[in-house]
């Protein structure tokens, strides 16, 4: 069942589309969708456009109402003004309310605005002092027409087949752009919409005759719901007002929009490219990912299957990517390397404890047929050794097995190591037998510090101590020495002496390995289950530190000169 979900798993994975692609390509999209929405927007082309052809309409305003300001004022219409108005006012003497002639009027817009565009309409000064003095445009109007410049356009018709696709076309275009404009310029149009004729008229009429500008300019909505520049211009002579001149242009939304369509094309062409790189960074960071996810769950499976998966090699690359693959691979290979020893740990046990059983099975197989109480205390004697000698096996074996979730669970700590192998050193001093041989210290009294796991160290201690003590002869010593990491560089050595037989030329190294129990043959037989050395070895390896063995010479200087006793060397790292 794990395997078939595993496999389940690995095809959904093939099948179904990268997140990481699609979180590439919508990170890559996203910036030129505000980018896109940003540039819909148009604010600065907007203003920039509406300040333009207002521009233009106040200069087209400020000439008709320059040539009306001398053809058409009707100076002979001056009516008398109500003395209501003149106490409004505040004036002292007669006053009377001016007009434009209207046939005069018509007569300049048949003759001379042929090269104009746009809609002008012409008003009559208010009639009245009230404030605001124009209350309806409409009442005061005397001319609205609308200019265009004369001009011939050619244009080629396109065929006919391709009329009404076109047609579709620049339709759907039309209201996509109509969907925009009201999206866009919502807030725009709203405040444009809130902008009457009536204001325009009495701000002009309001406006200073000597500014730079004269009169008043607003963007307003006009009748048909379209946005319009607009531009009010009073018509003065000397300082009286006889009508207004107001010139307005349209088709601000039509070239908004086709700024606006006209963006479209580039942002295609920047999102092919975003997923085009994305595609690129799909392949360089996405798929070398997904290939290392697909290996190593190819390892779970394959662990669970006793076979070997290889990790993707891309350590070539000088990347995060290179970095992953390798630590990828390390670890791979880390897992086999702890697959084989524990393979290999429990081949040793079945086989160290295959050995007893056996002895013990012989024992009790011949003590049935053996009549002489001499012989039967032999064979139980023989079971009993082979008995305690399975029990140290055991005992160790489930040490040994411990260790390394105990290494891995502890914490480190500060360690006074002299303390430390001080006090083991008494121990030892306090439970001597006559038998042994005796553990002596050799250090100063200054305490010496370092980062590690109390009670794996101490075991590390107890275990070469207890190795040099079963080598050594009951009149021996076993000497303790500690150096510090001034003597030392950055490294803290601790020396543990024997007075044994010393350690045979080919044998330094495998002595640290699992089960190795080769002794002189004074020493007894099973009394030592070959595991001390292995774990004291595993321990400083976790410490960072080494561990070795060499033989003592009477004369140091010569290696022929006989050896006096065997010596453990063991380097940790200093704080």
């Amino acid at each position: 069942m794990r395997d078939g979900g595993g496999t389940g798993r690995r095809r959904r994975a093939r099948i179904s589309a990268s997140r990481l692609t699609l979180t590439i390509v919508l990170a890559n999209l996203i910036g030129l969708v505000i980018l896109l929405l940003g540039s819909f927007g148009l604010t600065q082309y907007r203003d920039g456009l509406v300040e333009a052809k207002l521009e233009g309409v106040r200069a087209q305003a400020q000439i008709i109402a320059d040539v009306l300001a001398q053809v058409a004022i009707d100076e002979s219409s001056c009516q008398p003004v109500e003395a209501t108005d003149l106490e409004r006012v505040g004036a002292e003497v007669p006053l009377c309310s001016l007009a434009l002639v209207q046939g005069d009027v018509q007569e300049v817009f048949n003759r001379v605005w042929d090269s104009f565009e746009g809609r002008v309409r012409i008003y009559n000064a208010p009639q009245t002092f009230d404030d605001p003095p124009v209350k309806d445009a409409a009442a005061l109007l005397i001319e609205d027409v609308v200019l265009r410049e004369d001009r011939v356009v050619a244009e080629t018709l396109p065929p006919l087949e391709k009329t009404q696709t076109d047609a579709l076309w620049n339709s759907a275009m039309g209201e996509f752009g109509r969907m925009l404009s009201n999206l866009f310029s919502s807030g725009y149009r709203t405040d444009a919409a809130q902008r009457s004729i009536e204001d325009e008229l009495n701000n002009a009429l309001t406006s200073s005759p000597f500014a730079e500008d004269r009169g008043a300019a607003s963007v307003r909505i006009n009748e048909e719901g379209e946005l319009v520049a607009s531009v009010s211009v009073p018509i003065r002579r000397v300082q009286a007002i006889y009508g207004v001149v107001t010139a307005e242009i349209g088709g601000i939304d039509d070239l908004v929009e086709e700024a606006r369509l006209a963006i479209l094309p580039f942002f295609g062409l920047a999102s092919a490219a975003a997923i085009l790189t994305s595609l690129l960074l799909t392949a360089a960071i996405a798929q070398p990912i997904r290939q290392l996810a697909f290996a190593a769950d190819k390892v779970r499976e394959g662990i669970t299957v006793a076979s070997r998966t290889r990790i993707p090699d891309f350590s070539n690359r000088r990347d995060e990517i290179g970095e992953l693959s390798t630590a990828l691979r390390s670890m791979t290979q880390a897992i086999y390397a702890r697959m084989e020893a524990i393979e290999s740990f429990a081949a040793d046990v079945a086989h160290e404890l295959k050995n007893p059983l056996t002895s013990i099975r012989s024992a009790t197989e011949t003590l049935a047929i053996v009549k002489t109480p001499e012989a039967q205390e032999k064979l139980m004697s023989v079971i009993k050794k082979d008995v305690g000698r399975m029990d140290r096996l055991i005992t160790d074996i489930s040490n040994a097995s411990r260790l390394d979730a105990e290494l891995a669970r502890q914490s480190r700590e500060a360690v006074d190591l002299r303390k430390l192998v001080a006090d083991i050193v008494d121990m030892y001093a306090a439970i001597a037998k006559d038998s042994e041989a005796k553990v002596m210290l050799e250090a100063d009294a200054s305490p010496v510090y370092m980062l590690g796991q109390p009670s794996a160290l101490s075991q590390v201690i107890r275990n070469l101590i207890d190795n040099a003590c079963s080598f050594s002869p009951p009149d021996g010593t076993v000497r303790v020495r500690l150096e510090s990491a001034v003597e030392h560089a950055d490294t803290l050595r601790l020396i543990v002496d024997d007075d044994g037989p010393g350690i045979p030329a080919d044998a330094t190294e495998a002595i640290f390995k699992r089960f190795y129990t080769k002794r002189p043959k004074s020493t007894d037989f099973g009394a030592n289950s070959g595991l001390g050395l292995a774990i004291a070895r595993q321990i400083v390896e976790s410490h960072g530190g080494v561990i070795w063995a060499e033989n003592r010479f009477a004369d140091p200087q010569n290696g022929e000169s006989g050896s006096i006793g065997a010596r453990f060397i063991v380097e940790l790292p200093a704080p």
